[in-house]
């Protein structure tokens, strides 16, 4: 049987009080590290798994986007809807539904498609592109006020330039030639980093005599 002195003896005696005082807390600890790193396995398998599926009925969406097939748009854009909504393939695709609906004057369905697109969208860009596409969609209806409460919609500093052409569009369609030029104005400035989107705006400014 192994002998310890008095110094081992004392350093055997403190683990035991800590173990004792403190143990329960320690397997209580490993016990919530475990269990997180297993939960947090199981969501990234997830998340993985619902990205895998929402790719496959993706590529069946594009499909018929490249064909034509706007039933089949629609069915597939609302089986992502339901079945996969935190994907971004979702996203994308309730983006491509809402212009297709747009161009085919079916407004109510893009304004569905939209503001499930805000509403659900985790990538910014794409909730912001979603705002600006429906007030596009209220312009075209005259419905102002609700244009008017998605330009003033939080969104990605980077849509800055685009929000204020928006309001210009808004004010065009109200006969309004002084804030659309405001508006054109303050958008090119916005749109500083954006020379596209300034081109685009400076038409506008030269047709309305900015």
């Amino acid at each position: 049987m192994a002998h310890f002195d008095l110094n081992e003896q004392e350093q055997i005696a403190n683990v035991k009080y800590f173990w004792r005082d403190w143990g329960k807390y320690i397997v209580g600890l490993v016990a919530i590290l475990i269990i997180g790193y297993i939960g947090s396995s199981i969501y990234n398998w997830h998340q993985q798994s619902q990205a895998q599926d929402a790719a496959k009925i993706y590529e069946k969406f594009s499909g018929a986007m490249t064909s034509g097939n706007t039933n089949l748009v629609y069915s597939t854009a609302d089986n992502l809807m339901s079945n996969l909504p935190k994907t971004e393939y979702t996203a994308m695709a309730t983006l491509q539904a809402a212009k297709i609906a747009f161009d085919n004057k079916d407004l109510a369905k893009a304004e569905k498609y939209l503001i499930w697109t805000k509403e659900n969208a985790s990538d910014k860009s794409l909730q912001s592109i979603a705002i600006l596409r429906l007030a596009s969609v209220y312009i075209d209806q005259n419905k102002f006020d609700k244009a008017r409460e998605m330009l003033k919609t939080k969104h990605d500093l980077a849509f800055d330039g685009l929000f204020y052409e928006g309001r210009g569009d808004m004010y065009i369609a109200q006969d309004d030639l002084a804030k659309a030029r405001d508006a054109y104005k303050e958008g090119l400035q916005k749109a500083a980093n954006d020379p596209s989107t300034q081109q685009a705006i400076q038409m506008k400014l030269d047709i309305i005599g900015g």
